[in-house]
């Protein structure tokens, strides 16, 4: 990606942010006073994930070089992966330090949003980077906060995180280190006020 070059960023801002944690299943047992506090934490996890590492790896935007360095093999795999109505771009493995990228998906993503290949390519890679750095440095941010995985009255069972926050720390960490790159403004297309 040339350091040059700027584009939209197809991704969530922080706006959209809140929204994302409506999609999760234990969104209705997070009481409404810790919801906008927990998206904030999440963000915020992920902006400053995203300056360390543009730091660590010298503003390096090749996702695949930045994969190589720290071990983690990426595969590419030419489908549309599809389950359930879900577009899956890729996966991350932790367990197998695996990164698998679906480039048909890709491919169908970045001509949707006027993204080069390469671009939406490192774009989607940026995001398992902060899933990575969740298993490997910084802990799971869906973690950060949880919830009764069952409730019965005042009887509580179990604990569960936030899935949605793993999610809102990674889009924060997109955008955070695509605009340090000075690959996108500070609004971009799904930016601060979306």
């Amino acid at each position: 990606m040339a350091a040059s070059k700027k584009f939209s960023l197809p991704f969530p801002g922080r706006a959209l942010a809140d929204r994302e944690l409506t999609y999760d299943l234990c969104y209705e047992r997070i009481p409404k006073q810790d919801r906008a506090r927990i998206v904030e934490d999440a963000w915020q996890c992920g902006c400053q994930a995203a300056r360390d590492a543009y730091e660590r790896f010298d503003g390096c935007t090749d996702f695949f070089s930045v994969f190589e360095q720290t071990g983690v093999k990426v595969r590419e795999r030419d489908v549309d992966y599809v389950v359930g109505g879900q577009r899956y771009f890729s996966d991350y493995l932790s367990g197998k330090k695996t990164v698998t990228l679906y480039t048909k998906a890709v491919a169908l993503w970045a001509e949707e949003n006027g993204l080069a290949m390469r671009d939406a390519e490192n774009m989607i890679l940026s995001h398992e980077f902060y899933h990575h750095l969740e298993c490997t440095e910084l802990g799971l941010t869906s973690r950060r906060y949880q919830v009764p995985m069952l409730q019965l009255g005042p009887v509580k069972l179990g604990k569960t995180g936030i899935k949605a926050l793993s999610e809102i720390g990674a889009h924060a960490f997109v955008r955070t280190y695509f605009t340090c790159a000075g690959l996108l403004g500070k609004e971009g297309k799904h930016g601060k006020n979306a």
